[in-house]
């Protein structure tokens, strides 16, 4: 058995992005294959500071926050977990004997590293996507969203190079093109690539499938939602009897119920805004097609829940978004900012029902066979257990 603390900003129920989804899914299956599992997280407004999930030690530090979809980017709210994380950490580390430590980017990072340098326990760092390695004025238009910190645009490029040059046992990413960003920026420690998984027996089959679109994601500028809304305009005038339906919340949203307005789409794209895991799933399962039109993406893992519940994936040619998207096959991978060329593949799906039902079907043979998270918690204690050795 393995004793593991996490360090993770966010955790249940803030599991709407991919990072802190499948840091609470290792959880699950570790606890679930007899190790013990402890986890540092940001203060919900709501919950508890502690309780006991499905045998997951949580304990919540730091100011409260309202989860709004996003990392908290309050100076005050992160120095808060800061400090407050380290000393819970040291704490548990007291009470409870831990044989590992490990982070999630970017605060908790910091935290953990401290507390496993000062009593000396192995420390393996997430680092899932690496922004700046993959657009130079990422943090600089991060900072230029509705209620972002001013100072995020030099904070945020800091907190990667500072976590890079920690001397962790290892880095762990969950693609080859996240891998070597990790390498542009500096990280000379080893780096274990595993990607990410979901549990497939959770998405099954909706009944009968609309003429819609569906997209999943938080609602920030990197998401390019502007070439999808765009692109979905095109659609509307040659089929008015389909919806985009946009699920998620960011900062903006504002710009988008703006965009959706001047185009006169209010009865054709729908913002659900965040919703539970429950009618996520409904929602994509009742879908023709998943839309993902992100600029930069460390995994992508929105395109394993369509591909579970049999939908085809339209994306952009970015990576790794176009390593696991196979062009024709699976899914599209078409040019990032084509309005036109997204158009032209969300039609072909919404007019060839039976050719997305057979891509959508390979897509679920492909989470089967190569993203289950059962198989790849396996390969997760496989890296815990060469940093013990």
């Amino acid at each position: 058995m393995v004793n593991i603390l996490y360090f993770t900003q966010l955790f249940y129920p803030a599991v709407f992005g991919g990072g802190e989804y499948i840091f609470y899914n290792w959880a699950l299956e570790l606890t679930r294959s007899g190790h013990q599992v402890f986890v540092v997280t940001q203060k919900l407004r709501g919950e508890n500071n502690f309780e006991v999930l499905d045998g997951i030690s949580i304990h919540r530090v730091g100011l409260p926050i309202d989860y709004l979809g996003t990392l908290p980017g309050g100076i005050c709210q992160n120095a808060s977990f800061l400090l407050n994380s380290y000393f819970k950490g040291l704490e548990i580390l007291k009470k409870n004997k831990i044989d590992l430590i490990h982070s999630n980017t970017y605060i908790p990072v910091i935290s953990a590293n401290w507390c496993a340098k000062k009593k000396n326990i192995p420390h393996i760092i997430t680092m899932h996507d690496v922004y700046h390695s993959s657009d130079k004025d990422f943090w600089k238009n991060w900072s230029k969203q509705k209620g972002t910190p001013f100072v995020t645009r030099y904070i945020g490029r800091w907190l990667e190079k500072t976590i890079s040059q920690i001397q962790a046992n290892t880095f762990h990413t969950v693609s080859n093109k996240s891998k070597s960003d990790l390498e542009q920026i500096g990280v000379s420690r080893p780096i274990a690539i595993i990607p990410n998984g979901i549990r497939a027996d959770r998405y099954k089959a909706q009944g009968k499938t609309e003429k819609q679109i569906i997209y999943v994601g938080r609602l920030v500028f990197y998401k390019n939602l502007d070439t999808l809304i765009d692109a979905f305009s095109i659609v509307v005038k040659k089929m008015s009897n389909t919806r985009l339906i946009i699920v998620g919340d960011g900062p903006m949203r504002t710009h988008m119920e703006n965009k959706i307005h001047d185009l006169g789409l209010e009865n054709n794209v729908i913002l659900k805004g965040r919703v539970s895991e429950e009618e996520k799933i409904m929602l994509i399962g009742q879908s023709t097609a998943l839309a993902n039109p992100s600029t930069v993406e460390g995994f992508g893992i929105v395109v394993l829940e369509g591909f579970a519940c049999s939908k085809p994936a339209i994306v952009s040619d970015v990576e790794p978004l176009s390593d696991l998207v196979i062009d024709n096959e699976d899914g599209f991978v078409v040019p990032a900012f084509d309005a036109a060329a997204w158009s032209e593949k969300m039609l072909y799906f919404l007019e060839n029902e039976q050719a997305a039902a057979s891509m959508g079907s390979k897509g679920r043979q492909k989470v089967e066979e190569q993203y289950s998270i059962e198989k790849l918690s396996k390969d997760l204690l496989q890296l815990y257990n060469s940093v013990l050795r």
